[in-house]
């Protein structure tokens, strides 16, 4: 490992010969960089708890898994942040009404300011037929002070516009996910 500064304070940047380099790499490259990434949902929450609390539940990459579309996470290579990774299975049924195949993901964090910001790709790495349906995304969790013992949560979910997927069929789904989130 290679001890970095960011902005916020110090990261951990994993060497490209590792196994947590390769998949941070790859979230960049398909994911974080990729220029057909475009936010689906936005939506905040206020908390009745203080953002150091909640920073505590949101630190743990397990945090993930209680809710609806993540399950079975295995594999955990946590990294303290930055490059911890983990394969999930990935699940659609909360959003999309018919019935499709929970999907292999590998789940890696990508962005880790403590007490502010987590972000999350999620790499589709499925191979079975009909896998590649949830295309790779992001989601990003912001946290902010909102007064005493309170705490304002921003929750985003980016994806990567998939090839075939018309403008018309994106107009309609982007206000269905946004309802699913209230």
């Amino acid at each position: 490992m290679v001890e970095t500064e960011a902005a916020t304070g110090s990261a951990i940047e994993p060497e490209v010969g590792d196994a947590t380099g390769f998949w941070l790499a790859e979230a960049r490259t398909r994911v974080t960089g990729n220029p057909a990434l475009e936010t689906m949902a936005r939506r905040s929450f206020m908390l009745d708890h203080p953002v150091d609390a909640v920073w505590q539940v949101i630190s743990d990459p397990m945090h993930w898994q209680s809710d609806a579309f993540h399950n079975a996470i295995v594999n955990m290579h946590d990294a303290g942040g930055v490059g911890t990774r983990f394969e999930m299975l990935h699940t659609n049924h909360p959003i999309i009404p018919w019935p499709m195949p929970d999907q292999r993901f590998t789940g890696v964090i990508v962005a880790w300011e403590p007490m502010r910001r987590q972000s999350i790709a999620e790499l589709n790495t499925d191979d079975s037929a009909g896998s590649k349906r949830t295309p790779d995304h992001q989601q990003i969790i912001e946290l902010e002070p909102a007064g005493t013992g309170r705490a304002r949560l921003t929750y985003s979910v980016a994806t990567v516009r998939m090839a075939g997927i018309s403008e018309v069929t994106r107009f309609f789904f982007r206000p269905w996910a946004r309802f699913q989130l209230r």
